[in-house]
């Protein structure tokens, strides 16, 4: 049987989730407040669900926080929290919601083998991102993307764009496709949370495609792209404290950064860990959430 990247919540390949309930296209007379909305892309009626905190203040962050494959933007914002957070730190989240591919199954394009349909993802994140820029008079450059399993791949597909716009990704068992053409115009900085017995997006990679998704990187070489990519040098590693000890697994911290800039690219490598959300569920060391924010609050310019 194919494998496929399954939300802890689903349990059957084919099996298909609710869509989102949207009451309205577009903002209300009051301006976009939290809640569920669409927008027209390309064609198609795009939905996602907004977090703005009440004393939202200009020049706010915006973050795009991107479900997996198969996955839902309300389960999502459920098991993160960031919804608590946006409201604690001040910032906007937006969870966009996916497409359905031939199977039934909601994703977003980043290019596996078995999708031959093409959505332009990067277009409607890009178009969903600049109309609530100037709408809720957010900073532009301080648009960040996050997001599990696929959704962490897109935030990569975004970092990868000639005409990149995200300030900062920090994907969660994400990974980056062997055939990505990755030309980014801007230094990013990184943060990947990994699992080393994630057993969906493995993380040694899958370079010779045996699950059909097309081949893609082991983590070790996504880290290596964007450290590259960055001119980093100065490499440290840490432990963090084994809080859960019945968890099974461990976490260290890799740092790699520069003397001078403070572009830097961090891993969260999560010893024996599965294709989790650390915090939520599996490793209970790390709550990768509030290491998500801490990090982009990090790289606000």
């Amino acid at each position: 049987m194919h494998v496929v990247r399954l939300a802890p919540w689903i349990v059957l390949v084919g099996a298909c989730t609710p869509a989102i309930e949207v009451p309205a296209s577009g903002p209300p007379d009051g301006g976009w407040q939290t809640g569920s909305y669409a927008i027209e892309h390309d064609g198609r009626r795009r939905t996602f669900l907004l977090d703005v905190p009440d004393d939202l203040q200009p020049g706010a962050p915006l973050v795009l926080v991107i479900h997996g494959y198969t996955g839902q933007a309300t389960d999502l914002r459920d098991y993160t929290g960031f919804d608590a957070i946006s409201k604690e730190h001040g910032f906007v989240a937006v969870y966009p919601q996916g497409t359905r591919d031939a199977r039934g199954q909601t994703f977003f394009d980043v290019g596996y083998d078995f999708h031959t349909e093409r959505v332009d993802d990067v277009g409607f994140l890009r178009a969903l991102a600049d109309r609530l820029v100037v709408d809720l008079e957010v900073d532009a450059d301080s648009v960040f993307a996050t997001g599990h399993s696929n959704g962490g791949d897109m935030s990569y597909v975004l970092a990868c764009q000639t005409d990149a716009w995200v300030r900062a990704i920090a994907p969660v068992s994400g990974t980056m496709m062997a055939d990505n053409a990755c030309t980014p115009s801007r230094r990013t900085s990184v943060m990947e949370v990994h699992g080393t017995a994630d057993d969906i997006t493995y993380f040694e990679g899958d370079p010779e495609n045996v699950d059909g998704w097309g081949a893609y990187l082991s983590t070790n070489e996504v880290m290596d792209f964007w450290v590259d990519q960055l001119d980093l040098e100065l490499e440290e590693t840490s432990a963090l404290p084994d809080l859960d000890r019945d968890d099974g697994s461990t976490v260290a911290l890799t740092r790699w950064s520069t003397a001078v800039d403070d572009e830097e690219v961090r891993l969260y490598l999560v010893e024996d860990g599965g294709h989790d959300w650390p915090g939520a569920w599996g490793n209970g060391d790390l709550q990768t959430s509030e290491a998500i924010w801490d990090f982009f609050e990090a790289h606000r310019p």
